[in-house]
């Protein structure tokens, strides 16, 4: 939580800062929409290269926080508190992926997504 009553709060470096937040909600809200369509595209082969990159991207996000905290007159977070935020939310979305495509199944059109080999 930031104190908006520390004197950084109010400096250029803290609104630098929390400039590039606003680009990693626009990205958090692309790969919300990107992942599920490339994973069920994909018939779940993209899975690996979809959790590692959301996990980089979760990383940067991370770090950047980390950075504006410092700018804005926090404490900001060591690389151990980042890395088991990004390792937490990626066994989230592991866990919380199959579970939610069982609850709200997703029914491509004819001709759309993975087709059984041999046709």
């Amino acid at each position: 939580m930031l104190d908006r009553d520390h004197p950084a709060f109010h400096s250029d470096a803290c609104r630098t800062a929390a400039d590039y937040t606003r680009l990693h909600d626009e990205l958090k809200l692309a790969r919300m929409i990107a992942s599920p369509v490339a994973l069920v595209l994909s018939g779940g082969v993209l899975l690996p290269a979809v959790i590692a990159a959301n996990a980089g991207l979760d990383t940067a996000d991370r770090i950047d926080a980390s950075r504006m905290e410092i700018h804005c007159g926090g404490k900001g977070k060591t690389a151990g508190e980042i890395a088991t935020g990004v390792v937490s939310g990626a066994a989230l979305g592991i866990a919380t992926g199959p579970a939610l495509n069982a609850a709200v199944p997703i029914q491509l059109p004819a001709g759309l997504g993975p087709t059984p080999s041999g046709r």
